[in-house]
């Protein structure tokens, strides 16, 4: 099967675009959302992933403590911060030691970006806490850290009060994957046997020294990923992370997808109307001529009448488009591709271009303004796909959909018997 683009890739695109309308839209209680597969890693060569499948907030189970010892998160508390600038850095404390347990004054914490002029002012908290995922902190800098950049175009192109919508509304969203994520990535580690720790870690060493040739050092990759505001020991942490998602999803999700004829079928049928009904289309090549750019029409039209029969008379279209012709397509031989009935804007050469058979030359065409010579390189009739060419494509979309559904009743699983706790206030 083909690999898809990495998920985070794809998720952050339809973030990026339900950004862009309301942002209140997606807005509610805060709940996980079920990434697929979670974090955004495909599996490599198998079942990629790729869509966010969200879940509804009365869906949603509520979240059970796994242990009843876990101390009670305390929100961080809420002050209203100094304007900063969306590019500033993270402060270098570990999110969960600064937003967890520091016990530092919320005042002396940093705080995150604020939108508009300097009258204005934010109650974000760059560490504050956002969640708890047994025992494990997602803090605020957790989720915007990656959204620097984009954060600093947006606070240029909005108002202020756009500008916060549309972080709070990426904070949600990003939170609802960070905590799948989390759920996922905690239960790999805990399955993960001596052995394994050992052959995931030969992997690891084995693509920085990949990643180093490629680079032609270490410290030209080192320069490089301190470039992208990242490091060696980073990249191997994300590394390490897709490559436990992995393991884990080829180990509780994709035995049980199964894919039968009859889903094959019912896809088609649904789809095939869309997709795999062709109409009728003809291969067309075209040289026009203005009569403008004669010294007069009659000149122009004893031109087109010569370069018209040397074109019938068997004469090397493409060259006689590329030397006579005014349209845009002349650099190309006059290839215009496969068009379809009354996809040309011109009648006339509409109803020509079908009557022809493939390798014809059309009769010459006079409009008031151009004449056109025109030639059927090739028909096709119209048809519709067989289910055989495309049953592959089928598969693949079916085990997709499958594998996606899985994913979501994995980790809702998961949920179910994870202790979870969202600090509203700190959103």
């Amino acid at each position: 099967m083909k690999q898809a683009l990495p998920a985070l890739v794809v998720v952050l695109a339809v973030a990026l675009a339900a950004g862009c309308g309301n942002p209140d839209a997606a807005r509610g209680p805060l709940t996980p959302v079920l990434t697929t597969p979670p974090g955004g890693y495909p599996l490599e060569g198998e079942l990629p992933g790729g869509q966010i499948v969200p879940v509804s907030p009365a869906a949603m189970p509520v979240a059970k403590p796994r242990r009843t010892s876990l101390p009670e998160a305390e929100p961080a508390p809420v002050a209203v911060a100094s304007v900063a600038e969306p590019g500033a850095e993270a402060p270098g404390k570990s999110p969960a030691a600064s937003a967890a347990g520091s016990g530092a004054p919320a005042a002396e914490r940093s705080p995150v970006v604020a939108a508009g002029s300097a009258d204005v002012v934010s109650p974000r908290l760059v560490d504050a806490v956002l969640a708890e995922v047994n025992g494990e902190v997602i803090t605020r800098e957790d989720i915007l850290g990656p959204l620097r950049s984009q954060m600093a175009e947006w606070r240029r192109e909005m108002s202020a009060e756009a500008f916060d919508d549309r972080c709070r509304y990426f904070v949600d969203l990003r939170l609802r994957q960070a905590i799948s994520e989390r759920l996922v990535l905690q239960e790999a580690k805990a399955s993960l046997t001596d052995p394994e720790k050992e052959e995931l870690e030969a992997r690891l060493d084995q693509s920085a020294k990949d990643m180093a040739s490629e680079a032609g050092s270490r410290h030209a990759l080192e320069g490089q990923l301190k470039g992208r505001g990242s490091s060696m020991a980073q990249e191997r942490e994300k590394q390490r992370d897709r490559l436990l998602i992995q393991r884990l999803l080829r180990q509780k999700v994709a035995p049980d997808i199964q894919v039968t004829h009859s889903d094959l079928l019912n896809l088609y049928n649904q789809v095939r109307a869309e997709r795999y009904e062709q109409p009728e289309r003809v291969h067309l090549a075209l040289i026009l001529i203005q009569k403008g750019d004669s010294a007069g029409e009659d000149q122009a039209r004893a031109l087109a009448r010569a370069v018209h029969q040397r074109a019938a008379s068997g004469e090397d279209f493409a060259k006689l488009a590329a030397q006579f012709s005014h349209d845009p397509m002349a650099a190309k031989g006059g290839d215009w591709g496969l068009v379809t009935r009354g996809a040309f804007r011109i009648q006339e050469v509409n109803d020509a271009l079908f009557a022809l058979k493939g390798g014809e030359v059309g009769p010459l065409i006079e409009t008031p303004q151009v004449f056109y010579i025109i030639k059927a390189l090739q028909r096709q009739d119209a048809r519709t796909v067989p289910f055989t060419e495309v049953q592959a494509k089928l598969e693949d979309e079916v085990r997709q959909a499958k594998f996606n559904e899985a994913v979501s009743k994995y980790i809702q699983q998961l949920y179910e018997r994870s202790y979870v706790r969202v600090m509203m206030d700190n959103l």
